[in-house]
């Protein structure tokens, strides 16, 4: 809960929890953002509000002073992977925060961060599926085990490296494909962003912000889902060394498997697709969108290199 205070700020009273870094010393200070619902508030998320709340007090000037602010720690989780970042339960005991934006349109100003972090962990799926891919290619090249089946490969060693043998080349080259997508994409939509941020044309910046709208919820639900997915079949191509610490490759999947759930679990982000994003506008964004995949065939149609990727490109269209 929130308290306005005669100063204008509000004393701030409650728990948060899953909060990465909500304790540690490698900073002068740590400043949360915290979502609460002011006395007398209307009931459910049209009543929250969104606060700033330091760990340390400052001065009427802004510098930083040693006096604590109310907010504590009041315990770190043991989880599953991540464990290189502390997740902690944090206590608020009248802790003075100060009102970003509009009182009760807290959640309008929390999107605005949650857009973007949701890029930036849809990132994080793809970078583990990547770094899970390099790992499990180089074991493969390593590791000798058995024959190819059209003969032997490596006829002066009493094996031939398991990256000859069918099942792992398709598994290895699965991840290496949604990899080299997964970042176009990423590449693409990181482009929308500048221009929505700096174009001088008001119909460009419209544009780029609907393209970013569109594909933030696919970028994070697809990226997390499938990289983790990549991880647990780089794991596999380890055999039994993929299940124990030495390798590393067990740490990948451990860790993968978070940014399927955090910054919006990727059911909600199926809500957010359908119920919100689709729909928007009379569906500018998705209609535009359309519009260049179609556009990108017909550029390209006769193009020999091409049409083998423009069918299948016309046919997932027509299913969207």
């Amino acid at each position: 809960k929130a308290v306005k205070q005669a100063d204008g700020t509000y004393k701030i009273t409650g728990t948060k929890i899953f909060i990465s870094g909500g304790e540690q010393d490698l900073t002068e200070n740590i400043v949360h953002l915290v979502l609460a619902r002011i006395e007398g508030a209307p009931a459910g998320i049209k009543g929250v509000s969104l606060f700033v709340v330091p760990k340390k007090k400052l001065d009427a000037d802004g510098s930083l002073t040693s006096e604590m602010n109310g907010v504590s720690c009041g315990s770190i989780e043991h989880k599953m992977g991540i464990h290189g970042n502390s997740t902690c339960v944090l206590n608020f005991d009248n802790a003075v925060g100060t009102l970003v934006g509009e009182e009760n349109k807290g959640m309008q100003a929390m999107f605005v961060m949650m857009n973007e972090a949701r890029l930036g962990v849809g990132v994080q799926g793809l970078s583990q599926s990547e770094v899970a891919y390099q790992n499990a290619v180089n074991y493969a090249r390593e590791r000798l085990q058995g024959r190819s089946l059209t003969g032997a490969k490596e006829k002066d060693k009493l094996a031939d490296p398991i990256i000859v043998h069918p099942d792992v080349r398709r598994t290895l080259m699965s991840i290496r494909a949604f990899n080299e997508a997964a970042r176009a994409l990423v590449v693409w939509t990181s482009l929308k962003s500048d221009l929505a941020h700096r174009s001088d044309d008001a119909k460009e910046r419209q544009a780029a912000d609907d393209h970013m709208g569109l594909l933030t919820p696919v970028i994070k639900a697809m990226l997390t889902d499938q990289g983790f997915a990549n991880a647990v079949a780089a794991q596999q191509m380890f055999g039994g060394h993929g299940y124990i610490v030495e390798t590393g490759v067990e740490q990948f999947v451990r860790d993968a498997r978070i940014s399927m759930i955090y910054e919006g679990a990727n059911g909600i982000q199926a809500l957010d697709l359908v119920g919100r994003k689709l729909g928007r506008d009379g569906g500018r964004a998705i209609t535009t969108f359309f519009g260049e995949v179609t556009a990108f065939m017909k550029e390209n149609g006769a193009n020999e290199a091409l049409k083998p990727f423009i069918a299948p490109l016309g046919a997932a269209l027509k299913d969207l």
